[in-house]
């Protein structure tokens, strides 16, 4: 696979550059800094949530774990991680389990972690588990112009 139709139809609707970064194929977003050569802080990984309302997308440094008691308290509502059924349902053109960040292009609201607002460059999952978007800061904002910031994260047990 190669980068899903609708991650560049975001990237060129914004008309955001960037550059696209050819990794070995791996299974988590830890896994894919490690292997892309990046910082885990600057990978941002997308994880869908869902209630009886709907999905939500999450975006947060791989280096992060999501805190979903704060999520559902800033939101107002109870979410829950989507099963990998929904994933594939909702981000239907990418390879399982390789969600871009890019939610509101998939119809999904997003959050971001407001850590990502000042991140300096900034990497997520192109749509198959080897390759990643390449942004800057800048861009990155561009991109995400209609997602919400909201502290989401709490840090990685070691």
């Amino acid at each position: 696979m190669s980068v899903a139709p609708t991650v560049i139809q975001a990237l060129r609707f914004r008309g955001v550059e960037y550059t696209i970064v050819e990794h070995p194929h791996t299974a988590t977003a830890v896994g894919t800094a490690h292997a892309a050569r990046v910082a885990a802080s600057h990978v941002a990984k997308a994880v869908l949530l869902k209630d009886s309302g709907g999905y939500v997308l999450a975006v947060l440094p791989a280096s992060e774990d999501l805190d979903l008691d704060r999520v559902a308290r800033d939101l107002h509502r109870p979410m829950v991680l989507a099963t990998e059924a929904d994933v594939a349902e909702a981000f239907f053109d990418c390879e399982p389990g390789a969600v871009p960040a890019v939610g509101e292009d998939y119809l999904i609201p997003t959050i971001v972690d407001a850590s990502l607002r000042e991140a300096g460059d900034v990497y997520f999952e192109a749509g198959d588990h080897a390759r990643l978007v390449h942004l800057t800061s800048a861009a990155f904002r561009s991109l995400m112009e209609d997602a919400e910031y909201l502290p989401i994260t709490r840090r990685r047990a070691q």
